[in-house]
């Protein structure tokens, strides 16, 4: 089934309304019809399979049939990544949120080509991208963006598995002994021209964990995709969904 997005306030009684650009696409593109059962989050956990009674490009109404709740993610990932050069930020927005990733924090660091200050535009098309790869994916709750900050203000969460692949560690593979699965995974990228030495002692100091992830070096996208797909498989956070 097709999935959208619903505002929890256009809910009466068994019925809901789809409006503004989500109606326009179901209507004129999807061209879908009455009858059409959809699949509907509201983004925080309730998932409603609904049928079309009426469609146009301004109002899509639908019969709510069932609701459930979507499973609460026992072991949280965090992707602190650096910021990246051209569409590649989209292109790690979107494959972090096909993965699961649950909470992405943009870093400026020494060797970022993009400023903080000049991303504000920026963070409407980011969340466009990860509401849509959360339908492309069937994902109830969006993975959450937050504010661009400092590698030096990047909050750590207390109790948490703190890895940071690094292109020098010669010794320390990402291993499942490193995590812990009942604590939330902090992961920390670099940019395209990877962290300054002063960035790797400060990481140090928080408590990291460099780790290497293969012979090979790693384009920063890469890198992360590549990490992340380790922990969530540590976390069996790509177990079969239950039927």
């Amino acid at each position: 089934m097709r999935c959208f997005f619903y505002d929890p306030a256009t809910v009466t009684g068994k019925t809901l309304r789809i409006t503004g650009q989500q109606s326009r696409h179901i209507a004129s593109v999807l061209r879908l019809t009455a009858q059409t059962r959809l699949t509907l989050y509201d983004g925080c956990g309730e998932i409603i399979t609904g049928e079309i009674v009426h469609v146009s490009p301004e109002k899509t109404t639908v019969q709510i049939l069932s609701r459930a709740t979507a499973p609460q993610v026992t072991s949280p990932l965090i992707l602190a990544q650096a910021l990246l050069k051209g569409k590649k930020m989209d292109f790690l927005l979107q494959k972090a949120t096909e993965l699961g990733v649950d909470v992405f924090i943009p870093i400026h660091t020494r060797y970022c080509e993009k400023k903080i200050h000049a991303l504000e535009r920026q963070k409407r098309r980011w969340q466009r991208i990860i509401l849509e790869a959360c339908k492309q994916c069937h994902r109830p709750v969006p993975m959450r963006i937050e504010q661009p900050v400092e590698l030096t203000q990047l909050s750590i969460p207390d109790c948490s598995n703190l890895i940071m692949p690094w292109e020098d560690e010669t010794s320390q593979p990402l291993t499942a002994q490193l995590i812990s699965p009942q604590f939330p995974t902090l992961l920390l990228i670099g940019p395209e021209g990877g962290f300054h030495p002063d960035e790797i002692h400060f990481a140090s100091n928080a408590g990291f964990t460099t780790v290497s992830l293969g012979p090979r070096i790693l384009r920063a996208e890469t890198a992360a995709l590549t990490a992340t797909s380790i922990i969530q498989y540590i976390h069996r956070n790509l177990d079969p969904a239950p039927r």
